[in-house]
């Protein structure tokens, strides 16, 4: 059986995207961050590292309960790792 590159491609997605997954989930681990804080400790672009966030919070593994003000008035969001509690409300 040959493996096409595309097959290859697809595998090699997945196995980064559930690394940085776990990474993610690591860095949360002590506490709140922003997207950019994130972004900044795991070495991430800012897009990548703000979808990885949404589809956790699609998963329901981390939250963003609260937000912080920005220096131009705006709301961001403070992610952090769902605990058991809030799992099951």
């Amino acid at each position: 059986m040959q493996i096409r590159p595309a097959m290859i491609s697809i595998s090699v997605m997945q196995s980064l995207t559930t690394e940085d997954y776990a990474r993610i989930l690591s860095c949360l681990h002590s506490g709140p961050k922003t997207c950019k804080e994130v972004a900044d400790a795991l070495k991430l672009s800012y897009p990548r590292a703000n979808q990885l966030l949404l589809n956790l919070a699609q998963k329901r593994t981390i939250h963003s309960p609260r937000c912080r003000t920005n220096a131009q008035g705006r709301n961001i969001n403070l992610w952090e790792i769902r605990t058991t509690n809030e799992l099951n409300p």
